[in-house]
C-alpha cells in the first residue's frame, strides 16, 4: 500500500519548465494637442521582469520613472510638419536642473501653430539603433482655452436638480468625440459620435468599481469635450485580451503605442453643491479668540451630506471643502476638498492633500484627519498631525 502511494505521488508531479522572458519592446505615447503650450511624447521600454523596479511616489514632472517605467533615454526624435518644417525634440532631463524627465521628449511647437487635417510624421531613432515611425492628422475645430467656459468657475451646479446639457459643432477630421469629467475618485470618460451629451447631476461613475456619484458636493469639477483622430480613438477604445494578449489597435511602426491628436472643443467648470440640510451639513468657521483663530491650521469647513447611510449602524458620508488658516503658509491649494463620515455625534474628516503635485481635490491624497464630536452647532476635535483641540461653529 505504501508503495502504491509513493508511485501515485511520483505520477502526479507536475513538470516544471522554465519560460524564457519575452523581449522588451519600445512603447511610445504622444498626442498632439491644439491647446498645449508644447507637444510631448513619452518613450519607454515594456517590462519583461528583467529589471527590478522600485519607484518613488508618483511625480507629474517625472511620469515614466516614478510610475515604475523603464525610460528610453538619449533617443533622437523629430517631427515633420505638413509644410516641411522639421522639429527636434529635447528630452526633459537635459533641460531641467534636477535631472528629472527621462523618456519625456518635448517639441517647442505650440498647439495654436498646429495645421489641421494634414499629416504630421514622427520619427524616433534610439541609441541602440531601433527606429519608430508614426503619423497623425489634427482634426479641425476651434480650440477652447482654459478661460472659455459656458458655465464658469463661479456657477453653482446643484446635483440634486441640475443637468449639464452640452452641445458642440461637428468638426472635419474628427473620428469621434471624447468626453471627460474630472472627479475626486478618478475621471469618467467615454467616446460619442453625437454632438450633444447630457450629464444628470446624480449620474454615477461606471469607470470606478464602487460606482460613486460623478458630481460631488463642495468640489469644483471640469468637463471637457475633445475631437480626436482615428489613432487616439482606436488606441483608447481597445484593450489587451487577458488570454491572447491581442486587441490593441497599434499604428506605431517599430514598436507599440499611440501617436494621435486632439482638439479640445469645450471646457466647462462648475462648483457642485447640494442642499445643506440634515446631518451636520453647513458652513463652519473656526471659533475662539483672536489667538486661537490665528494658530488654527484650517479656518473654515463647508460640509455636505454626500450619501446617507443605508443602515442605522453605518455612518453617513460627508464631502465638502476647507480653507487654510490665516496664520499658516502652504505651497499647495488654499481651498481644498474633504471627505468624511458622521455617526451619532462622532465625526471624522479627511482633508485632501495640498502638495505641489496635487490640486487638493483627489480622494487618493490626504494631508490630515480631523476627529471630533458634534455639540449642537459646534464641532470639537483634534488633528492627527496638527494637534488640538480646535472647534468650529456653524454659521447661522
Amino acid at each position: 500500500m505504501l508503495l502504491a502511494f509513493v508511485l501515485l505521488g511520483v505520477a502526479c508531479e507536475i513538470e516544471k519548465v522554465a519560460i524564457d522572458r519575452p523581449p522588451t519592446q519600445l512603447a511610445l505615447h504622444g498626442v498632439l494637442s491644439a491647446t498645449a503650450p508644447s507637444q510631448v511624447v513619452l518613450l519607454e521600454k515594456t517590462r519583461n521582469g528583467s529589471v527590478q523596479l522600485i519607484a518613488p511616489p508618483f511625480d507629474v514632472t517625472d511620469p515614466v520613472l516614478s510610475d515604475e517605467g523603464i525610460a528610453e533615454t538619449g533617443a533622437t526624435m523629430t517631427l515633420l510638419s505638413p509644410s516641411g518644417d522639421v522639429y527636434l525634440a529635447q528630452e526633459d532631463n537635459t533641460t531641467r536642473v534636477d535631472g528629472k524627465g527621462q523618456g519625456i521628449y518635448r517639441f517647442t511647437l505650440p498647439g495654436s501653430a498646429l495645421q489641421r487635417n494634414v499629416p504630421y510624421r514622427l520619427t524616433v531613432n534610439t541609441k541602440s539603433g531601433a527606429t519608430l515611425t508614426a503619423e497623425t492628422s489634427v482634426p479641425g475645430g476651434t480650440a477652447a482655452l482654459d478661460t472659455a467656459s459656458v458655465f464658469g468657475p463661479d456657477v453653482l451646479f446643484d446635483r440634486t436638480r441640475d443637468t449639464m446639457d452640452l452641445r458642440w459643432a461637428a468638426v472635419p477630421g474628427a473620428r469621434s468625440y471624447f468626453v471627460r469629467v474630472e472627479t475626486p475618485y478618478g475621471p469618467l470618460s467615454f467616446f460619442t459620435e453625437s454632438t450633444f451629451v447630457r450629464l444628470p447631476g446624480m449620474l454615477r461613475n461606471a469607470d470606478v468599481t464602487s460606482l460613486p456619484r460623478v458630481f460631488v458636493p463642495g468640489f469644483p469639477q471640469t468637463v471637457t469635450i475633445s475631437a480626436v483622430d482615428s489613432n487616439y480613438y482606436d488606441w483608447y477604445r481597445t484593450r489587451n485580451d487577458a488570454v491572447s494578449g491581442e486587441g490593441l489597435v497599434n499604428r506605431v511602426k517599430g514598436g507599440i503605442g499611440v501617436f494621435g491628436s486632439l482638439v479640445r472643443l469645450r471646457l466647462d467648470q462648475v462648483h457642485v453643491v447640494a442642499p445643506q440640510s440634515g446631518s451636520i451639513s453647513g458652513e463652519y468657521v473656526v471659533g475662539g479668540n483672536d489667538l486661537e483663530k490665528l494658530i488654527a491650521p484650517y479656518s473654515s469647513l463647508s460640509l455636505y451630506l454626500e450619501s446617507p447611510a443605508s443602515r442605522s449602524d453605518q455612518p453617513d458620508l460627508l464631502s465638502g471643502r476647507y480653507t487654510i488658516g490665516v496664520g499658516w503658509k502652504f505651497t499647495g491649494c488654499q481651498v481644498c476638498g474633504l471627505f468624511g463620515t458622521v455617526q451619532g455625534t462622532t465625526v471624522r474628516i479627511a482633508l485632501l492633500e495640498t502638495g505641489l503635485d496635487t490640486k487638493g481635490w483627489s480622494a487618493r491624497d490626504t494631508t490630515d484627519v480631523f476627529t471630533g464630536t458634534v455639540h449642537g452647532d459646534t464641532l470639537v476635535g483634534s488633528y492627527r498631525f496638527k494637534g488640538g483641540p480646535f472647534h468650529f461653529v456653524r454659521k447661522r
